[in-house]
């Protein structure tokens, strides 16, 4: 997700990497990434971060428009997204993770993929830090500002930060990774579309850095505190060429310290780390000796291992039997989280017949049964979506009623324009109405996904092609506009996340698969980069909501969940504004 997503095996496509053309930084787009999670119950009304000022004791909203300022203050999580303890927190221990997959790196700056961000949000660190209220605060940022017209942002820098390897966290640190992110002769994968624009970085002194755009840049303070945009040691780094993609040398409470391909990577307390990080309650590091990522690709196995008590911790759990059964165990139980960002969508190629006949796509639209879907194949975990922003990020309630699931009228919808019923198969003027749906092949057999839907628009007349096959040609695939559909969700907890799936700049990258060009909408995405003020902003999204409902580049799908299983004994399993999971606090009892 390259991209930023992370492909659940058996339930979910997973496409949300990145392909950053290194060559140009405004060619990559502001994931990802996404991104971009709320908490299941938090408060979304508006998905404009809030900075909190805590100056002299007082507190009050900002736009990220005002210049702010802020102490380091700690976030108590809510309910929703802590798992609650049900002792105090001992002092060591070690921890096992399941989860789905491996990672492409576990450089930061590099991967495009979630899974890295899943495992390192933990173990690094952001100028700032997004709540799981949508609340900005300082991180590794003492304080901020940034100027009225959204082109420069001043941050005021701790001066009690070092690197795990001891050398110095300061201002020439942070320009270093900034520079290397844009830097044409460096892959960089979910944090080059975080600075989109970026003009560069002035150094006023060793604890303060202004960090300068072209044109004024909206979605910044949000990816200032994304797990896309962190730092690593610049003097480390370049001393360990490419350990950097196992073993990343950062600011955070643990590090790295064992990799082993296909099977783990380890990280370590960092008993160096003397500060509260922003989520915790108390100073230092976090409690386990070590935490363990194991790479189960299986769902099942992944399940086993968790309930057998082999980890402590699995995730995605996506089986309905599985889910059922650690809800109603005394050894095992389960927490969620509502992923913010882009929701699980199809992309549609806009450019290839027969997708490229609006019609078609809004007859797709009308063809799914987005419930029944959740029902058979995510086990109830997530909810019918309605647009391209997930709602807990922005919710567009007059969304809901553009498609709702009504076959009768996608074969209506068909019939008016042209595509007639030649035996189970639609066509017109000779072409059967035909789709290949693009996959990425996990190894454990057709995507359960593309299945559900390859029936679902059959049943209307409409003749879809499995095309499964390894990351790279599924990748090419899209570049080149080679297929006609394919899944994807992007972890952004960003209105700006749908940029670089619909910009007509990002056909043949990362995200606009559909290959969308449509003027007014490219006017949009970029009036939504640069407006200020956030209820202006909010609107502006919701407005193109409803123009890309009505063009339909796609078919937004599911709502999606960030679920996970733990041991009964497990406490403190906390998420940030991003939905991404913080595990530092994570202890035995």
């Amino acid at each position: 997700m390259n991209r930023p997503i992370n492909e659940d095996e058996t339930m979910r496509p997973r496409l949300y990497r990145y392909r950053l053309h290194r060559r140009d930084a405004l060619r990559v787009l502001g994931l990802s990434g996404l991104t971009l999670l709320a908490a299941c119950t938090s408060k979304s009304s508006s998905s404009e971060p809030d900075s909190t000022a805590t100056s002299g004791g007082s507190s009050g909203d900002v736009s990220t428009a005002v210049p702010t300022t802020s102490s380091s203050g700690a976030a108590t999580p809510s309910a929703s997204t802590t798992a609650a303890a049900t002792t105090p927190p001992k002092q060591g221990g070690k921890l096992a993770i399941a989860v789905d997959q491996e990672p492409p790196t576990l450089d930061p700056l590099a991967s495009p993929s979630a899974i890295t961000f899943t495992m390192t949000t933990s173990a690094s660190e952001s100028l700032l830090f997004l709540t799981d209220k949508r609340e900005l605060q300082p991180w590794l940022a003492a304080s901020y500002e940034a100027t009225p017209d959204g082109m420069s942002v001043t941050f005021k820098l701790r001066d009690d930060v070092t690197f795990q390897d001891d050398t110095a966290f300061n201002a020439d640190a942070v320009k270093w990774n900034l520079d290397r992110i844009v830097d044409p002769n460096f892959k960089a994968g979910a944090s080059l579309s975080t600075l989109s624009g970026y003009t560069g970085a002035d150094v006023i002194d060793p604890q303060t850095i202004k960090v300068n755009f072209k044109e004024p840049y909206a979605p910044f303070l949000t990816y200032a505190a994304s797990p896309f945009l962190v730092f690593l040691s610049p003097e480390g780094t370049q001393k360990q060429g490419n350990e950097v993609t196992t073993k990343p040398i950062t600011t955070g409470p643990y590090r790295f310290t064992e990799y082993v391909a296909k099977d783990h990577a380890t990280m370590e307390r960092w008993d160096g780390y003397k500060r509260k990080a922003p989520w915790s309650d108390h100073d230092g590091p976090g409690f386990l000796d070590s935490i363990t990522w194991r790479f189960v690709p299986e769902a099942a196995t992944r399940s086993t291992t968790v309930e057998t008590g082999e980890v402590q911790v699995a995730t995605p759990i996506s089986s309905p039997q599985d889910i059922a059964r650690f809800k109603s165990s005394k050894d095992v139980k389960i927490q969620q989280a509502d992923w913010v960002g882009v929701p699980l969508v199809i992309l549609l190629n806009t450019q290839k017949a027969p997708t490229d006949d609006v019609n078609v796509r809004k007859a797709i639209n009308q063809a799914i049964d987005k419930q029944s879907m959740i029902n058979t194949l995510f086990a109830g975990t997530g909810k019918e979506a309605y647009g391209y922003l997930a709602q807990a990020l922005l919710p567009v309630p007059d969304l809901k009623d553009i498609y709702p699931f009504d076959p009768d009228k996608a074969n209506q919808t068909l019939e008016d324009s042209g595509w007639k019923k030649s035996g189970d198969v639609r066509e017109k003027n000779g072409q059967p109405l035909k789709l290949i749906f693009n996959t990425i092949d996990y190894g454990g057999g057709p995507d359960p996904t593309s299945e559900f839907i390859q029936g679902q628009l059959r049943a209307v007349g409409i003749d879809v092609e499995i095309k499964s096959q390894a990351r790279p040609p599924f990748y090419e695939d899209n570049y080149n506009g080679a297929t006609h559909a394919t899944t994807i969700f992007l972890r952004i907890g960003e209105y700006d996340s749908i940029y670089s799936m619909f910009h007509s700049q990002y056909i043949g990258a990362n995200f606009n698969w559909s290959r969308l060009n449509d003027p007014d909408i490219d006017k949009a995405l970029q009036q939504g980069r640069q407006e200020m003020d956030p209820d202006k902003r909010k609107q502006l999204y919701a407005d193109l909501e409803k123009k890309l409902m009505d063009v339909a580049p796609g078919v937004p799908l599911i709502d999606q969940y960030s679920v996970w299983a733990l041991r009964s004994n497990v406490s403190g399993l906390k998420f940030n504004g991003f939905t991404y999971p913080i595990v530092s606090d994570l202890a035995l009892s």
